[in-house]
């Protein structure tokens, strides 16, 4: 499949020439001369019938026919047709052309990784680590690998559909909203309708136009129309953008001019209700100095105070480089371009920016490591003048082993249309809208008695949410709830109460916040049963020897411990507990008593500090009165186990006392 990146900045793309300048004497120069040609001025769909013609003919010159037929491989390349790519590629290698050049190794594998053939793809790209740049070769590998991935286990939820009505086999790209509602787009396409009249060298097709079409209240697309007579020419127009008001239109031209195409620039006009104003030139190079620099893919920002376009000025990082402009409202008039810098530009090519309703930066490219061509990639607005922070790819199915050309969002929503030219579109790039479903939350708790194992039947389990919230449900025979049907909300945290009379009740807490799949919560609540004078057990408490404050080291924190108490008390505001410490046996009995109480206290001031009323707290020193492991059964442990005998016997422990508490209005 082909894809046409830039038809309507006819040079917006490194050529890697590989010439045989001390060898072309002794070729026979009108076998290939009228293609070195073509391809040089980038007419890429005229070279390519060359190269193939000269292979052809080419007889005895081993070296001449390898040339001929790697120069093949790379016109398709260049007009993005893998496919046309690797059959010429393979021509080439079979001639052992990679001794002459072994970033063959490098481009075939990356013909075979736009075909989706990853593993293929990462013998070729170590072949050029073991030939080449072994960090280039390693980078390659590990995109690849991550893509295959991907293809595998989709990262991301979003779904991509064809704009099948929208469409034609021709190329359709870089979409614009042209409405504050996003039901107006305008697109690239060189379709029969094209207005443009002569066929372009890179891709044997009409030139490009820009067409507009209109969603209904259903959502269905209008058939595309080309935009007026004062946008739409015989010459190459596309990649267009709006400013806020959508009352001005910026679009990039490539003039024709006797069958060779001048450098691209973009173009205004203003917006009058469904047609438009004389289209005037935005020169912002002084093009009678400089008449080959190449200029277009503008993008507004939100404000309307810069621009940000694609161009191979010189001073950019490498290939073709996002740069801005800045309006000035003195005189109308765009300033001198400044590089939006190494953060976002690379070595290769940056193009067809566009700017999201949040002041992110959206934009196509080859030089970040991606999934495979041209992906897309963001970066979010930061404070200073067109400041942007670190850049990031888009997830697949948004990103695939094809070629990704812009992308526009609908408002703060996460959908919206890109153009792409993968597998199983009808063209050569198509446009796809997207969408990012909402995720499914569900809860489904089960309500047990702790002691016989049994489901708890009506009991109430309450959900607070984080946006204050609060409902109330009733478990079933089975003690079961089951929340399915929306009540469990994206990005919202809960606080769940689950209570029955005669039990101690319980809960937990759970979170919707920063998941990016949809998920259920489940849950298993074991309830006790409320019996006066009862010992209840809870999380270790300890402290040092022979003192009274809680311990807190690496290895245990009683602060934590007594946290679960201070859990219960809230979520149980009718009970009065009894908090009983116990010592072990050591030490004489009066002063083992008093340093129980002073634990016990210590515990109950704890609670107090955490705001538990006092009047619920009682606590109960018992000293060594009542040992777990009597001194005559540690006696016969072997010495190793004694310690731990006696640590059992160092207890804190509470007991309910009352269940019929009255929380004092404040």
């Amino acid at each position: 499949m082909q894809s046409y990146l830039q038809v309507i900045m006819t040079r917006l793309v490194v050529c890697s020439v590989f010439l045989f300048g001390a060898t072309s004497g002794i070729f026979s120069q009108e076998l290939y001369e009228e293609a070195d040609r073509a391809f040089e001025r980038r007419g890429y769909f005229e070279a390519s019938s060359d190269y193939v013609a000269a292979y052809g003919k080419v007889k005895s010159d081993l070296e001449l026919k390898a040339y001929c037929a790697f120069q093949a491989g790379e016109c398709f390349r260049l007009m993005h047709n893998p496919v046309g790519a690797t059959e010429w590629y393979d021509k080439a290698l079979g001639l052992r052309y990679a001794k002459t050049n072994p970033r063959i190794y490098l481009l075939y594998g990356d013909a075979l990784r736009d075909q989706e053939d990853f593993y293929s793809a990462m013998e070729w790209y170590e072949k050029f680590g073991n030939a080449g740049d072994r960090s280039l070769a390693d980078a390659r590998i590990e995109a690849a690998d991550i893509a295959a991935l991907a293809l595998d286990e989709p990262p991301s939820r979003f779904i991509v559909e064809p704009m099948i009505t929208v469409n034609s086999p021709s190329y359709d790209f870089a979409p614009v909203y042209a409405s504050k509602k996003s039901n107006v787009l305008v697109f690239a396409s060189s379709r029969e309708s094209s207005a443009g009249t002569g066929e372009d060298p890179i891709t044997g097709e009409s030139f490009m136009d820009l067409f507009t079409t209109t969603q209904d209240k259903k959502g269905r697309w209008s058939e595309p129309e080309p935009l007026g007579n004062t946008i739409s020419t015989p010459d190459n127009e596309g990649a267009a953008s709006f400013d806020k008001k959508f009352k001005t239109i910026y679009f990039t031209r490539c003039v024709d001019q006797d069958g060779s195409n001048l450098a691209c620039d973009i173009y205004w006009a203003p917006v009058m209700g469904r047609q438009f104003g004389a289209s005037q030139p935005l020169f912002l190079v002084d093009r009678e100095t400089d008449d080959s620099t190449q200029i277009g893919h503008p993008a507004i920002s939100l404000d309307g105070n810069y621009m940000v376009f694609a161009s191979d000025l010189p001073g950019g990082a490498g290939g073709k480089d996002l740069w801005f402009s800045s309006f000035n409202d003195d005189n109308d008039t765009w300033g001198v371009p400044q590089n939006l810098g190494d953060e976002i530009n690379t070595s290769g090519d940056e193009m067809f920016p566009t700017f999201r309703a949040n002041g992110s930066l959206y934009f196509s490219s080859n030089g970040h490591n991606g999934l495979g061509g041209f992906d897309l990639y963001y970066a979010e607005a930061r404070e200073g003048v067109m400041a942007f922070s670190e850049v990031k790819s888009l997830p697949y199915p948004l990103n695939s082993s094809g070629d990704e050309l812009g992308i526009i969002y609908k408002g703060q929503t996460n959908s919206g249309i890109f153009a792409s030219n993968r597998k199983g579109g009808k063209g050569q790039d198509d446009l796809y809208e997207f969408k990012l479903p909402p995720m499914e939350f569900c809860y489904k708790a089960y309500v047990y008695d702790n002691d016989t194992g049994m489901p708890v039947s009506g009991a109430t389990i309450t959900l607070e949410s984080s946006e204050g919230e609060v409902n109330s449900y009733t478990a079933d025979a089975d003690g079961a709830v089951e929340l399915c049907d929306g009540e469990i909300e994206e990005g919202v945290s809960y606080d769940v109460n689950v209570k029955n009379d005669g039990f101690i009740g319980t809960g937990d807490r759970f979170s919707s916040i920063g998941l990016t799949e949809s998920t259920t919560f489940a849950r298993e609540y074991f309830m006790k049963e409320i019996i006066l004078e009862k010992e209840y057990d809870m999380p270790l408490v300890l402290y040092p020897l022979g003192s009274a404050e809680l311990l807190v080291n690496e290895e245990i924190n009683s602060t934590d411990s007594l946290s679960y108490l201070v859990d219960l008390l809230q979520r149980n505001e009718n009970l009065v507990i009894q908090l009983e410490a116990h010592t072990d046996s050591r030490g004489t009995n009066s002063s083992n008593k008093s340093l129980s109480q002073r634990r016990a206290e210590t515990c109950v001031n704890f609670l107090v500090e955490q705001g538990i009323a006092i009047d619920r707290l009682v606590p109960v020193g018992h000293g060594e009165d009542k040992l777990i492991i009597s001194d005559a059964e540690i006696a016969k442990l072997p010495e190793s186990e004694r310690e731990n005998a006696h640590q059992v016997n160092r207890r804190t422990v509470f007991k309910i006392i009352r269940f019929d508490y009255v929380p004092t209005e404040e």
